[in-house]
């Protein structure tokens, strides 16, 4: 069993799963609008040096995140 740990500590080419979506309204909600929802699996392409974004693929579609918005997203490996 893995334990859960925040998006913003990943390695690259990792393959996640979703499991808590945290942060005010408007981060969630926009986390939520992208297709992070908790129980989705993502894929982390990159993982950027010196606090860069982190690019994962959601549902299909590439999306990169700032460090400070995939801190509010738990996940585990599957």
């Amino acid at each position: 069993m893995f334990k859960e740990f925040t998006l913003n500590v990943v390695e690259d080419e990792l393959a996640l799963l979703v499991t808590q979506v945290k942060g005010t309204n408007m981060i969630r909600k926009r986390m939520l609008q992208m297709g992070i929802t908790p129980g989705t699996q993502i894929e982390v392409l990159h993982s950027a040096p010196f606090d860069g974004p982190i690019e994962i693929v959601v549902r299909g579609v590439k999306l990169a995140l700032r460090r400070d918005e995939a801190k509010n997203i738990l996940v585990k490996r599957y």
